[in-house]
């Protein structure tokens, strides 16, 4: 039976990837295979997919997998998708983004590489992850901030973008989710403890070495398929730019200034959305100051509701379908299968580090989801490490970090559809741009471990 599973599960992702290739629209894809892996998985256990929360009826759960993922995807990340979004837009439209894009362009073309420039950019969205834990809110705040500063420079815009996915690749910091889930139900510690001891230790170097990578890789990509730097014409900036009044740079900057400022503020939380919504109210009031003009206040905030539904119809009904066919893979228990085998393993405890963090590696890319693997896989390490005499944390750490980095070239994570979609650029390119850099930083995620837990 176990055959039947793995069976299954890798020809439904085969299936999805040759529908995908042949160019059908990914949301049916996802949504359609999605549907027949539940009613397949379903009919092989012979139990709800929904577990203890069944409707009464084993085939009706199936469709009611997708009203929850759909609900949940709205009302989480579809939300936050479309404030961001909005808020985004209307910069743009404005023009306040390319305020901001000019002025802090003039500053950073003092650098004698934009590519440097592109590495900076990516350390600090990776220290940002720590206070802002969506991948998705932190690339879109990136998109909205550094993304125009970098194609001003003259990086390409895929290059910018994979950087805007994968500033978000890593699950670091106490408040993650993922985090008090490894502390409490892994390694037995405080969220806190976990990261001091054993992501702070990994982390850095990890973000470290990404950076490098990304300097001289992205140059060597950007020279090879442009011919090297193509950045926008001074005149053309600047022309845009009189339309406004110079401060309109720093609306942009507002909403990630006030999620960071208040994550350091003892017993308040700023949510991205509450953020935000200041940052709406605040834009049309001094616009409307400015201006002296209701009617255009009028007509802009129609267009954000409009840019609203836009950001409904092509990222969020993608990410609910796509968590669908996660949910039929699951289900499927191909992974749970593999899983076990791992648990078997009687080698070296380096061998079961890679094997057990190339599941969730490898999972990650075809889920698009780096905490399900990990809430899945995590909990077998810490028999796997007594029965090898090694730490714990050799094995735990790179499952955690793995999947973070695998997700940064899916095609069905969020962040990756959120972003590509702001670029306006496809998916698998992107995908394409970040296969090495991720890779290469699961590579240094897994020397590093064996180096401080294996060795020392």
């Amino acid at each position: 039976m176990d055959f039947v599973y793995v069976l299954l599960t890798a020809l439904l992702i085969a299936a999805a990837a040759a529908m995908i290739l042949k160019k059908m629209d990914s949301k049916l894809v996802f949504l359609f295979l999605g549907v027949i892996g539940l009613f397949v998985a379903t009919m092989l256990n012979g139990t709800s997919v929904l577990g203890d929360s069944t409707t009464g009826s084993v085939w009706l759960d199936v469709l009611d997998v997708v009203r929850g993922k759909f609900v949940s995807t709205i009302g989480g990340t579809g939300i936050r998708l479309m404030m961001i979004g909005g808020y985004v837009m209307l910069m743009n439209h404005v023009k306040a983004a390319d305020v901001l894009a000019t002025v802090a362009g003039k500053g950073l073309t003092k650098l004698k590489n934009p590519y440097v420039v592109l590495a900076l950019v990516y350390i600090v969205g990776a220290v940002l992850k720590i206070f802002i834990t969506s991948q998705i809110a932190l690339g879109l705040l990136f998109m909205a901030t550094m993304y125009p500063i970098l194609t001003r420079l003259g990086v390409s815009r895929v290059s910018c973008a994979a950087v805007m996915v994968s500033i978000g690749a890593l699950d670091l910091g106490p408040n993650d989710s993922t985090t008090i889930f490894g502390a409490s139900d892994i390694m037995n510690t405080t969220p806190m403890e976990f990261f001091v001891n054993y992501e702070g230790i990994i982390g850095p170097v990890v973000i470290l070495s990404i950076a490098v990578f990304y300097a001289v890789y992205f140059s060597y990509m950007d020279r090879k398929e442009f011919g090297g730097l193509t950045p926008m014409e001074t005149s053309q900036v600047e022309a845009a730019d009189s339309q406004v009044p110079g401060f309109y740079g720093l609306f942009p900057l507002i909403p990630l200034t006030l999620v960071v400022v208040f994550s350091f503020v003892d017993g308040v939380k700023m949510d991205v959305i509450t953020a935000h919504i200041i940052c709406y109210f605040l834009f049309f009031i001094v616009d409307l100051i400015v201006r002296k003009d209701m009617s255009m206040i009028v007509e802009n905030l129609n267009h954000v509701w409009v840019w609203m539904g836009g950001y409904f119809h092509k990222i969020i009904v993608l990410i609910s379908a796509a968590g669908v066919f996660a949910e039929a893979i699951k289900q499927l228990k191909g992974i749970d299968v593999l899983a076990n085998l791992c648990a078997s393993l009687n080698g070296a405890a380096l061998i079961a580090a890679v094997g057990l963090s190339l599941i969730v590696f490898g999972t990650a890319i075809l889920t698009g989801s780096g905490n399900a693997p990990w809430f899945a896989f995590g909990p077998l390490a810490p028999n796997i490490a007594n029965t090898l005499g090694a730490n714990t944390a050799l094995l735990v750490v790179p499952m955690h970090l793995a999947g973070g980095l695998g997700r940064c070239f899916s095609p069905f994570c969020g962040g990756m559809i959120a972003v590509s979609g702001m670029a306006e650029l496809d998916t698998n390119v992107v995908c394409k741009r970040n296969i090495l850099p991720m890779t290469f930083g699961y590579i240094v995620t897994i020397i590093a471990s064996y180096v401080v837990f294996g060795m020392m």
